[in-house]
């Protein structure tokens, strides 16, 4: 089974930043594959860098996988949007990029899912 993590985001990389680092500080399920989706929504800051950075770096720090795309037009919508063809895994979850998640979020994700697999 696989989980992505979809994280909308428009010039917030200090925000990112910490979201992405309680994410990756959370416990991880043992039967799932996680990663992550960054939309970078009309950013003009330095998210880009910030985003090819932690790519450079994921696999040495054991940092969850990571990939992500620069949607040009403003508004959340249009980012979602852009993103939901881009996704093939079997579950997502929507992250805000101000929110940070508890140690056992990833994991409490995929239990629940596999408790009621009908739910969508």
């Amino acid at each position: 089974m696989h989980l992505t993590i979809l994280i909308c985001t428009h010039n917030r990389s200090a925000l990112l930043d910490r979201v992405l680092i309680s994410l990756n500080q959370a416990h991880r399920p043992t039967s799932w594959a996680v990663d992550i989706m960054v939309v970078a929504n009309a950013c003009t800051d330095a998210t880009a860098t910030f985003l090819k950075n932690y790519q450079s770096q994921a696999t040495a720090r054991g940092w969850l996988p990571l990939a992500w795309h620069a949607e040009a037009i403003p508004g959340k919508s249009h980012a979602l949007n852009s993103a939901i063809p881009k996704l093939h895994s079997d579950l997502v979850a929507f992250v805000d990029d101000d929110h940070r998640v508890d140690k056992s979020y990833l994991v409490s994700i995929c239990k629940a899912a596999e408790s009621y697999p009908d739910t969508a």
